[in-house]
């Protein structure tokens, strides 16, 4: 059952993250984060430990993530770079991670085992019912370009921030307000596809409606949050289009 967007519809955009939500590179980012960090440790620090506490940083941006890190890591990275100060090593540690993930991101066919079809299929079908589309994504313009340009879904989307083009990122709203800005609607006119509490928070702050799609790296903090009723939250992406559409459809009859 289709629910056309029109004039009297509630919801006149759908905002979708990027990173964890179409395409899973949050699991990309994570592992570009372990090789480094392991590889500057010189195996001091194991990969999987990295990534255990990497969902702590999930949406936040890159110096701010690394500034996490490289606290949760500084003995054994200080003992590689002794005399060098915290700012330093951060620049050190994100240096690397960036070679890392620069690497994965011109791997076409690993980027696309890590597409998410059932947020993907969403988004297509909310755009062939003529739903505005935007993506709001904490990544750097020519990472999102990488990413999107192997998705082939520009032309769907009618507009595109990224964490470049605003000054705070999330869970700041700034990013999620931009967008509304943009496409000249409120706030309570757009709902948010997101993946991470970092990201949950920023479409609540902006004053917008939220669905949260977990993944592995997000579910446990997601649900333990509470930021979120559980009929906003769904861990099984084959119901994700289905709630979606009859979140519309119930909004639609309250008008």
């Amino acid at each position: 059952m289709n629910f056309t967007a029109n004039n009297s519809t509630m919801i006149k955009a759908i905002i979708f993250d990027l990173d964890g939500t179409l395409i899973q590179t949050e699991i990309l980012k994570a592992e570009s984060y372990a090789q480094a960090i392991s590889t500057l440790t010189k195996g001091a620090v194991y990969a999987k430990q990295v990534l255990d506490k990497f969902s702590s940083y999930v949406g936040l941006s890159r110096h701010e993530a690394v500034a996490g890190l490289v606290n949760e890591f500084y003995p054994m990275l200080y003992d590689q770079f002794i005399g060098k100060s915290t700012v330093e090593i951060q620049q050190l540690v994100l240096s690397e991670r960036l070679s890392v993930y620069q690497q994965m991101l011109q791997d076409s066919e690993l980027l696309s085992a890590h597409f998410c079809p059932f947020n993907l299929g969403l988004l297509h079908a909310l755009f062939n019912d003529n739903y505005s589309i935007a993506l709001a994504t904490m990544s750097h313009s020519k990472e999102a370009e990488s990413v999107l340009g192997v998705m082939e879904i520009q032309q769907k989307l009618n507009l595109i921030v990224t964490r470049d083009m605003v000054i705070n990122g999330k869970p700041n709203p700034e990013i999620y307000l931009a967008v509304n800005s943009s496409l000249k609607i409120q706030p309570h006119e757009c709902l948010v596809i997101e993946d991470s509490v970092n990201g949950i928070k920023a479409g609540l702050n902006a004053g917008m409606h939220v669905f949260a799609v977990t993944n592995d790296i997000t579910r446990a903090s997601v649900h333990d949050s509470g930021l979120l009723n559980d009929e906003f939250i769904v861990d099984d992406l084959t119901g994700l289009k289905p709630r979606v559409y009859q979140f519309l459809k119930e909004l639609n009859v309250k008008l």
